[in-house]
């Protein structure tokens, strides 16, 4: 049975990174093919950790992203919250710890965004913002596209790592931290089609200037 869900896992993930490859490339000049080879060899234990260092860093720079979309339309007080909730999360030391966080932090406040653009008031007020939270929104769009490019890549490092751990038993337990991070890569790539594109389209008619993603492309500095 624990195969069976290794292989599920898996093959979710590769759909959604499949899928939002394809949304990738048709998001025009917001975002463009990633170009770099997801394929794994070598050491276990030294992939997994470059595996696991890249999958944080991504999660705590999409993470970071949501939130000053989200930060562009709260109050003072929401506003205070979340820079209080963020400065928490980056004074922990443990990385899988902090890893954890921020993939709790994106899935609430991609939830926070998400509604804010199904209601219509994200496209209502867009425009009311000022020229600094319009920048930030355009810096948070890059970074988050960024984020899906690499999510793509990184899931199909992760099922290289897998599957060149399975010739090795005594190899399974160092892939647990891979396992781990799929289902977040899996979403973050998934929404290139559909929260990064509705909000992308939102800024846009806001006249709001949306950076082109390229798989070279360096993710913006945010200060929320």
């Amino acid at each position: 049975m624990k195969t069976i869900r290794k292989v599920l896992v898996i093959a979710v993930c590769l759909a959604a990174g499949n899928a939002a490859n394809a949304q990738l490339g048709g998001l025009g000049s917001m975002l463009g093919g990633s170009k770099q080879s997801a394929g794994a060899s070598g050491d276990i234990g030294a992939n997994v950790n470059t595996f696991v260092t890249k999958s944080a860093a991504l999660s705590e720079m999409t993470g970071r992203a949501v939130l000053a979309i989200n930060a562009a339309f709260a109050s003072d007080q929401s506003l205070e919250e979340k820079r209080a909730a963020l400065a928490a999360m980056t004074s922990i030391t443990n990385p899988q710890e902090r890893a954890a966080k921020f993939a709790d932090l994106i899935s609430t406040e991609k939830a926070e965004a998400q509604k804010l653009l199904d209601s219509g008031e994200m496209e209502k007020r867009m425009g009311t913002l000022s020229s600094e939270k319009k920048k930030m929104i355009g810096q948070a769009l890059l970074n988050f596209g960024i984020g899906s490019l690499q999510a793509i890549e990184l899931t199909k490092n992760g099922q290289a790592i897998i599957q060149s751990a399975g010739a090795n038993p005594m190899n399974l337990p160092k892939i647990v931290p891979v396992k781990d991070a799929l289902p977040l890569l899996a979403k973050v790539a998934g929404d290139a089609g559909g929260f990064l594109a509705g909000v992308a389209k939102v800024a846009r008619g806001a006249n709001i200037s949306v950076p082109a993603v390229k798989a070279d492309s360096k993710p913006a500095e945010i200060n929320v």
